[in-house]
């Protein structure tokens, strides 16, 4: 890339340089020796090597400047190296020797000099110390100010108090001068002095020496004076943010924003631009904290002041050509594109922000300032990330920004470089040109692989993460691997993003592996079909992706982050998973062990939920795949105790189903002879009473199957006087199986206020037990409760009963639960719907909207089923779009269904589609729905039902020439007749 044009700044200083090199070349010769010219000539060559020193300090050649000073030096004090009798200049010379020396010191600091720096700077103030000259008083000033900088900013704590100290002596030393240049130089140091105090922890101090300065100065008339007074509110306002005491900072940047709105010296105008940058860039602060408590409405409320703010850094400042507050002026103009970009509020919002982009790049991208570059490159990225353009706009836009600044070698610039690759390869990829989006993060690795920044590393393993994932669709696991093949930093980088990077590209690496591992055996169960214990063979893959999630668990499962902790729990938990689907039963249990032992006590949510899972895998794993139930007991225990006070519903699913597992655990330990203690406070329960109880029950349930209820009720009974009362958990399960199975007998013999009672008698007594299997049961119990309130014709108990039912299992993971929540939705919703329409399509709307996906079944029937008398409900309303729309939704959820309950409502509802296209003119749509009927087999309709769609079909297309067409569809339905 060629270099930048220089700047009309930047060429007059050039133009100085030069000429100022040209006056000392002609110069030179006529005062040497120094003492034997004219004091007039020897001045205007001591301005113009000056003249060179400062221009050298702004384009930041300090080496450069070094030489010049010595020059300087060699030239009016020859003699002043002399070893034994070093001659000094004439006074009237010190002012410019002392100002030579002091360049030098700032010099030297600037080259990492400082041992030297600050040993000159000592020099001078002891040569000079007792000064009398205002001229020389104004340079030994600021040479002390100059040390007091140099060692406060390389110092330590003790290095800054003694500054503190140094800057007191020089104010007390010059403050009462009336020299203009040494009156700032003090300001200068005071400022000084407060900033070291602010460094210190001294806060309060510091804001007392800022005020001070500001209320000695604001009223000053010379313009080096006032630039200090605003500089220190300024900084003023600064601590006070630094310190939480936001409402006193922004107080303080508005009142030098107003004191300051129509300065027109450089320097009064730069701190009036950084106080506006700095109420701009803390209403985003206050935007970006609201938008991340998802508190949409103050957030909006947010965009107004900050786009205010904006504009008026931008109307005072965006004709400026000053390096310092251009930047502020960049800043300004992507800030505010951002807003509107993420605000879009208005149609012309995004077209505004892609415009500001768009004339931020084209006057700054090749601006000298490397910082001012970098703004300008950062708004096109953001304008090309997050515009409206299609895919191979933006790779044609980062084409173009890559060629323009792609060569650009700056620091500061190369992360937002790095990140224009990365994007041009995703856009790349979007639009499938694969090669192009491999050879794109090719050259991001080639660039920027060596890079030691942060933002810049973070990129490249996104790249690296990205080419990973393209060659992984593929099918090349080996190039995804070795792309993914890199140096890692300390996992104490205080990055989380670039850890959490890392710890995606190490979760990848694992996943590759995984993608070449052997899958899921189809004998879960671990054995044959004559029982033999399968044994599998372990592969180098499987090795492998266990090495490659134990190395993801190293070096982050005690990350800081819960982000990057959450990535490492999910390997280890998946790669548990893996190895008991693949029957490796031992491996399995020590990934579990594993996995507990890093993460029990973690309390992030999203890994509390994995662990809970852990939990209740491992311990299945224990107890009905490796048949060791007195292992697998203290993990079930442990899984009750670590979660105890746990509220959410799927936490209580689990615990339920650990509760439930957990006694079968212990009855299978008690048949295999050992002595289980169901708890001290319970009474002694044999295996052999057990089994008579079990007896008993089943002889009950087999009356019942053959009709004899009242034989089975006693059965029932005799469990129930004998055992109801004890709180021993295996009988009162066994209790609550004899109770439920009454109650249902009790309602076949029509016995509706005595099965009440005993449905009530089961809420009461199991309503809060913890376990699956007694929850199930409750709700059954609950809805054979509603079935009997219906027939009692007790509405509103039935309805209540509905409610309960909701409220409690509404957030269910478990499905038999889910599938009562579903039926007294659906129950609630028949009942409801001929006073309350509304709230009953309410109902349908919620059953379809949970239930329509499910993988069970019954769940899903329960979602045809609303779906059928919602659309019935709507064509009665005469809302026939609706009812269309709702028919729709099921035939392209279950049109292809094949389960014969769930196939029968889709039927129904194509009967009220047809019927509802009817009503709304779509003829097409109708007669193309009752072809679809008509053309199914005798079983699928009922005879009056084709009678009536066939009368239907005829009225939409009577013609003979559409019903030859429905006669040919039909087949023998439309036959000859015999």
């Amino acid at each position: 890339m060629p270099s930048p044009a220089p700047s009309e700044p930047d060429a007059a200083a050039e133009a100085a340089l030069a000429e100022a090199e040209r006056v000392v070349a002609r110069l030179l010769p006529l005062t040497t020796p120094a003492d034997s010219a004219s004091l007039d000539l020897q001045e205007h060559l001591a301005s113009a090597w000056f003249r060179q020193i400062e221009v050298l300090h702004e384009r930041d050649r300090p080496a450069d400047a070094v030489r010049v000073i010595d020059a300087l030096l060699a030239h009016f004090e020859p003699g002043a190296l002399h070893a034994v009798e070093p001659v000094f200049a004439a006074p009237p010379l010190w002012p410019w020797i002392a100002r030579a020396l002091c360049e030098k010191v700032i010099a030297l600091g600037a080259l990492g000099r400082t041992d030297e720096a600050l040993a000159l700077a000592q020099a001078v103030q002891r040569r000079f110390e007792q000064a009398e000259a205002p001229a020389l008083r104004e340079w030994v000033a600021r040479t002390g100010l100059e040390e007091a900088r140099l060692r406060g900013r390389a110092g330590a704590t003790f290095a800054r108090v003694d500054m503190v100290r140094h800057c007191q002596a020089l104010i007390q030393t010059f403050g009462r001068d009336d020299w203009p240049a040494t009156r700032a130089v003090v300001a200068r140091t005071r400022a000084w002095q407060a900033h070291l105090l602010a460094q210190l922890d001294y806060h309060e101090e510091a804001l007392k020496n800022y005020t001070a300065l500001h209320d000695d100065l604001c009223h000053a008339t010379e313009p080096a004076l006032q630039e200090q007074a605003a500089d220190a509110l300024h900084a003023k306002a600064r601590l006070l943010e630094k310190i939480g005491r936001r409402t006193e900072a922004r107080a303080a940047l508005q009142t030098l924003v107003h004191t300051y709105a129509d300065a027109s010296s450089l320097g009064l105008r730069q701190t009036l631009a950084l106080a506006q940058a700095d109420q701009m860039l803390g209403l985003a602060l206050d935007r970006m904290a609201v938008a991340e408590e998802d508190e949409a409405d103050a957030d909006a409320d947010l965009d107004a002041p900050l786009l205010a703010a904006c504009d008026a850094l931008l109307a005072q400042h965006e004709g400026s050509t000053d390096t310092l507050v251009l930047r502020c002026v960049n800043q300004a103009l992507r800030l505010k594109a951002e807003v509107l970009r993420e605000r879009d509020d208005e149609p012309t919002d995004r077209m505004q922000a892609d415009a500001l982009a768009e004339r931020q790049w084209a006057r700054f991208a090749d601006h000298p300032d490397e910082r001012i570059r970098g703004e300008a490159l950062r708004a096109m990225i953001d304008r090309l990330a997050f515009g409206d353009d299609e895919p191979e706009q933006d790779v044609e836009g980062y084409r173009m920004v890559l060629a323009r600044m792609g060569d650009a070698t700056a620091e500061s610039l190369q992360p937002h470089l790095a990140r224009a690759r990365l994007l041009q390869a995703w856009a790349l990829r979007c639009i499938e040109r694969q090669d192009e989006a491999l050879d794109v993060l090719d050259a991001l690795d080639q660039r920027h692989a060596q890079s030691s920044d942060p933002e810049v590393r973070l990129q490249v393993v996104y790249g690296r993460t990205e080419r990973a994932r393209i060659l992984r669709g593929r099918g090349d696991h080996a190039a995804a691997l070795a792309a993914l093949d890199m140096p890692t930093p300390a996992i104490e980088a205080p990055d989380v993003t670039l850890r959490k990077a890392l710890a995606i590209a190490l979760d990848l690496q694992a996943d590759l592996w995984q993608d070449q591992s052997p899958k899921a055996h189809p004998q879960q169960s671990g054995k044959d079909a004559s029982g033999a214990r399968i044994e599998g063979v372990v592969t180098d893959a499987q090795l492998h992706y266990a090495e490659a999630v134990a190395a993801l668990f190293e070096r982050f499962a005690t990350d800081a982050a819960a982000e990057v902790r959450v990535i490492v729990a999910h390997a280890q938990y998946q790669l548990a998973i893996h190895w008991r689907e693949c029957l490796q039963f031992q491996r399995a249990d020590d990934a579990y062990a594993v996995y507990l032992q890093a993460f029990a006590a973690d309390r992030e949510p999203r890994i509390e939920e994995l662990t809970a899972a852990a939990y209740l895998n491992h311990a299945y794993l224990l107890m009905m795949l490796m048949d060791r139930e007195a292992d697998a007991l203290p993990v079930y225990d442990a899984l009750i105790a670590r979660f105890s006070k746990a509220t959410s519903a799927d936490m209580r699913d689990t615990l339920a189903k650990a509760a439930a597992s957990r006694l079968t655990c212990q009855n299978r330990l008690q048949r295999q002879g050992v002595a289980v203690n169901y708890g001290d406070q319970y009474e002694d329960l044999s295996l052999e009473q057990r089994d008579a109880i079990g007896a008993t029950i089943e002889r009950g349930r087999v009356l019942a199957v053959e009709g004899k209820h009242r034989e089975a009720i006693a059965c029932y009974e005799e469990v129930l006087n004998a055992h109801v009362e004890s709180l021993h958990p295996e009988l009162r399960r066994q209790c609550l199986d004899a109770m439920v199975r009454k109650g249902y007998s009790l309602g076949t013999l029509a016995q509706r206020e005595a099965a009440l009672a005993v449905n009530d008698e089961i809420i009461a007594r199991y309503g809060n037990d913890l376990s699956t299997e007694v929850e199930e049961d409750v709700a059954l119990a609950m809805s054979n409760r509603a079935v009997q309130l219906d027939k009692l014709g007790r509405r509103d108990e039935e309805l209540q009963t509905y409610d309960h039912i909701i409220d409690r299992w509404r957030g269910s993971a478990v499905a038999c639960l889910k599938q009562r929540v579903a039926v007294a939705r659906y129950c609630k919703a028949m009942t409801i719907a001929d006073t309350d329409l509304d709230g009953a399509l309410a109902l349908y709307q919620q059953v379809i909207d949970t239930c329509l996906r499910a993988p069970e079944v019954a769940i899903r029937l329960q979602a045809a089923k609303s779906t059928v008398n919602r659309s019935y409900r709507l064509r009665n309303a005469g809302r026939y779009d609706e009812a269309v729309a709702c028919a729709e939704r099921l035939l392209q959820a279950c049109g292809e269904e094949t389960d014969k309950d769930i196939a029968a409502q889709v039927v129904k509802v194509r009967i009220g589609l047809a019927r509802a296209c009817g009503k709304t003119g779509q003829t097409a749509r109708q007669v193309e729905t009752l072809e679809v009927l008509l053309a199914l087999p005798p079983t699928a309709l009922d005879a009056t039902v084709r009678t009536e769609l066939l009368a239907e079909y005829r009225q939409a297309k009577p013609t003979s020439t559409a019903i030859g067409k429905a006669a040919h569809a039909l087949g023998s339905w439309f036959g000859k007749k015999k």
